[in-house]
C-alpha cells in the first residue's frame, strides 16, 4: 500500500510505501508523526462509517417519531371520544422494534379515521410516510465516510489539518495503481472525497503514543474523542475530551478477552518473551478498576511502575486482546522515549517478529540503537524486502530508501561531541 500527502500536518509533501515494516526517522517538527496519524484516521473512519450511517437513521426516525408522538397525544386528548392515550406510548418506548411501531400506527390510525378531523389523519399519514422514506432510503456511503472521516481527523489535528499557510491539500492511498481513497481538504480544513472509496484490507490501526496511558484509567474510563460524537451528545461536553487514538488505546487495553486460550504459535512466544523481559505480566483488573503490573503473584500499582515494563506490558494487552493480526496495523511514535538502549534492542526484535507473522508495523522514531536494531532483526528474519527506511527532513518524505542518510543525520551530536574535543586538544 503506498500513501501520498501534500500540505498535510507538518508535512509539504510525502510519498512512501507501507509495507510489512516502514520506519520514519528525522528530528522533531518535520512530520515524523504526521504520517501515523492520517493513516490512523482513514483506517478507523472507513470502517467506523457505517456506525455513522446507522446512527444518522435512528436519530431521525427517533425525532419523527416523537414529534408524532406530541402531535398524536395532543390530538386524542381533545377528542372527547377518545380518552385512552396509553395506545400511542408505543411510538417513544424503546421495547419496540420501528416494524412493530409502524403498524401499530397503522392500526391506529384505522381505528380513529372515522372519529377524528381529517386534517389531523392526514398530518399523520404525512409524518408515516417521511418515516418509510427515511427507512427505505439508500445509504449514501460517500457522504457518511466524508463525516466519518472529518471527525476522526478534528479529533486527531485540532481543525489545524493543512500544513500553516496553506490553502489546501491531499491525501491518496493506493494499492499498486488502485487508488483506494483520494481525499481534499480544502482551506476550512474540510475533508471531502473527490472519488467513491475503494475497499481496504486493513480492518482497524492501534497508535501507541506513550506508555504513560496507563497511568490515566481515571481520566479515561469517561473520556470520549471526537468520532463518538453525535447529534444526541454533542451539546453535554461536560465529560473529558481526548484524542481518537488514546481513546481507542485504551478500550483495547481493558478490553477483556478469552483469546489468549486460543493465541497462535508465534503469539504464545512473544508473549512469554516479553514476561521473561518485564519479569511478570500487566492486567487489567476489572475489581480495582484499573491496570496492574502483576510480578511473583504480588500486585503492583501500575503507577509505581517503570515506564519501560508499561511499554513491553501495552504490546502484551493488544495481543493477548487480539488486536493485533493481519489485518490490523500498528503505529508507534517514538517507542525510544521510555526505553533503555538495551531494551529498545529486544523491543525492535518483538515488532520484527510481529511484521514477520503478518502484522503491519509503522514506526516514528530518532534513535540509532532503534533504527540499528529494526534492520539488523528485519535482515535476520529476511525482511529486508518488506521493511523501508525513510527520512523526513525539511518537511518532506522522498519515495525512497534513506537508511544511510538517516544514520549520517543521527551522527551529527557525535560530530559535535569529536569537535568539542578537538578544541579541548588545540587549547592544552
Amino acid at each position: 500500500m503506498q500513501i501520498k500527502l501534500r500540505n498535510i500536518g507538518m508535512l509539504e509533501k510525502a510519498e512512501l510505501n507501507l509495507n510489512s515494516l516502514t520506519l520514519i526517522a528525522g528530528e522533531n517538527d518535520n512530520g515524523k508523526s504526521t504520517i501515523g496519524k492520517v493513516i490512523f484516521c482513514i483506517i478507523k473512519a472507513i470502517n467506523k462509517y457505517k456506525d455513522e450511517l446507522q446512527e444518522s437513521k435512528e436519530h431521525k426516525l427517533k425525532e419523527r417519531l416523537e414529534n408524532l408522538f406530541f402531535f398524536t397525544r395532543n390530538i386524542l386528548t381533545h377528542n372527547p371520544v377518545l380518552k385512552n392515550t396509553e395506545d400511542i406510548y408505543f411510538l417513544i418506548l424503546d421495547e419496540y422494534t420501528l416494524e412493530e411501531k409502524l403498524l401499530k400506527l397503522e392500526e391506529l390510525i384505522l381505528t380513529v379515521r372515522d372519529k377524528s378531523d381529517l386534517k389531523d389523519i392526514e398530518k399523520i399519514e404525512k409524518v408515516l410516510k417521511e418515516i418509510y422514506i427515511i427507512k427505505d432510503e439508500p445509504e449514501d456511503d460517500k457522504k457518511y465516510i466524508e463525516s466519518a472521516l472529518n471527525k476522526a481527523f478534528f479529533s486527531e489535528f485540532d481543525s489545524s489539518i493543512l500544513l500553516n499557510g496553506k490553502e489546501d491539500g491531499q491525501i491518496t492511498l493506493l494499492e499498486n495503481s488502485l487508488e483506494l481513497i483520494n481525499i481534499r481538504i480544502s482551506k476550512d480544513n474540510k475533508l471531502s472525497l473527490i472519488e467513491d472509496v475503494e475497499p481496504i484490507q486493513l480492518k482497524d490501526a492501534t497508535f501507541i503514543e506513550t506508555p504513560l496511558i496507563l497511568n490515566n484509567h481515571d481520566l479515561l474510563i469517561r473520556s470520549q474523542s471526537g468520532l463518538s460524537l453525535n447529534k444526541r451528545n454533542i451539546e453535554r461536553l461536560g465529560f473529558p475530551y481526548t484524542t481518537l487514538h488514546t481513546k481507542d488505546l485504551f478500550d483495547k487495553l481493558k478490553k477483556i478477552s478469552f483469546s489468549i486460550f486460543l493465541n497462535d504459535e508465534f503469539e504464545d512466544t512473544i508473549l512469554k518473551e516479553i514476561q521473561k523481559i518485564i519479569d511478570g505480566n500487566i492486567v487489567y483488573d476489572n475489581k480495582q478498576r484499573d491496570f496492574i503490573y502483576s510480578k511473583n503473584e504480588k500486585a503492583i500499582s501500575i503507577k509505581n511502575t517503570a515506564s519501560g515494563i508499561k511499554s513491553f506490558g501495552i504490546l502484551q494487552l493488544l495481543l493477548e486482546n487480539d488486536i493485533l493480526n493481519q489485518n490490523s496495523i500498528l503505529i508507534i511514535d517514538e517507542p525510544e522515549n521510555h526505553l533503555h538502549p538495551k531494551w529498545q534492542l529486544k523491543y525492535a526484535k518483538v515488532l520484527v517478529t510481529l511484521a514477520k507473522n503478518g502484522v503491519k508495523i509503522l514506526i516514528a522514531s530518532h534513535s540509532p540503537y532503534m533504527i540499528e536494531a529494526i534492520k539488523r532483526y528485519s535482515d535476520l528474519e529476511n525482511l529486508e524486502e518488506s521493511t523501508n527506511f525513510y527520512l523526513a527532513e525539511n518537511s518532506i518524505i522522498e519515495s525512497r530508501d534513506r537508511l544511510e542518510d538517516i544514520f549520517k543525520t543521527l551522527e551529527e551530536p557525535f560530530e559535535i561531541f569529536r569537535q568539542m574535543d578537538m578544541e579541548i586538544l588545540v587549547d592544552e
